[in-house]
């Protein structure tokens, strides 16, 4: 039993040579215009990587005192929209920086450093905020944490909890005097031998011991006096040299397709006209 063989087409034949001579004729004429495009992109990729403004990220790690991880990311997003509406006068009476400070800074974001959300939730959260400039970091971090503590809630639980740690301190410094003042007289009498001196010494040795703690108790509510704070870095903003922004390469990659698109259109029209010229001439 015969069975059918497709036959080959000779006309597909002539057609896939034709185009392919029709193709080589073409880059052959206008290859030259290719070459140039394709310098030209390369170039203008080079110019426009080394002449725009590089962006850099950075990013900052902070614990809450008194507002939620979610109050303080809401309030860094709602900066954002600020910068985006380019209210950077706005933003910049809200953060108490300058607005010139504000023109490197391209974006700040706030997310938390636990995904799932916790109504108790013990850790932080972070912003990354984008920058022309690297210099600016130590004086936006600054900026950032006058607007996180210049919010009414937290200026009102900052100046009560001032106020709380003031009293303790002077309290606590009356007492110390107080107690500084017993054993001063405890010493006096042991010096003058007028009591048992072993029960005396084991009243001078609690004495002491009370007043080491009220001393240690005294430091901390300075220190915590001292830096009272809405919020607290744990990671300042670090500078990094690698710019977020565009690489050379996808620059110049950008270049070469823009320019090559441009020179096929300019060509096609070209390579389309002559054809047309030419079915004219024949046809008369």
């Amino acid at each position: 039993m015969n069975e059918d063989k497709p036959q080959q087409n000779p006309e597909d034949d002539v057609d896939l040579i034709s185009l392919l001579e029709r193709m080589v004729l073409f880059f052959r004429r206008f290859g030259g215009i290719f070459i140039v495009a394709a310098i030209t992109g390369i170039l203008l990729g080079c110019l426009v990587y080394f002449t725009s403004s590089k962006i850099y990220r950075s990013r900052m790690i902070l614990h809450s005192s008194y507002l939620t991880n979610e109050e303080q990311i809401e309030i860094v997003d709602s900066w954002n929209e600020l910068l985006k509406r380019n209210e950077r006068v706005t933003l910049g009476h809200i953060l108490n920086c300058d607005e010139s400070l504000l023109n490197d800074v391209t974006s700040m974001e706030g997310a938390d450093i636990l995904k799932n959300y916790s109504a108790t939730n013990p850790n932080g959260f972070y912003i990354d905020v984008k920058v022309k400039n690297n210099s600016i970091l130590p004086q936006l971090q600054k900026a950032i944490l006058d607007g996180l503590n210049n919010t009414e809630f937290v200026k009102q639980k900052l100046a009560s909890r001032k106020e709380n740690l003031k009293e303790l301190i002077d309290k606590l410094s009356i007492e110390i005097k107080k107690l500084d003042s017993v054993k001063s007289e405890i010493e006096n009498i042991i010096s003058n031998k007028e009591r048992n001196s072993s029960t005396l010494m084991l009243d001078v040795t609690g004495v002491n011991r009370q007043l080491i703690d009220m001393n240690e108790k005294l430091l901390s509510y300075r220190e915590e006096l001292k830096f009272a704070s809405g919020v607290q870095v744990v990671q300042g903003l670090v500078p990094m040299n690698t710019p977020v922004s565009i690489s050379l390469k996808v620059m110049i990659l950008l270049g070469l397709i823009l320019c090559v698109s441009i020179a096929y259109l300019f060509t096609l029209v070209i390579y389309v006209r002559d054809r047309l010229k030419k079915r004219k001439t024949a046809n008369a």
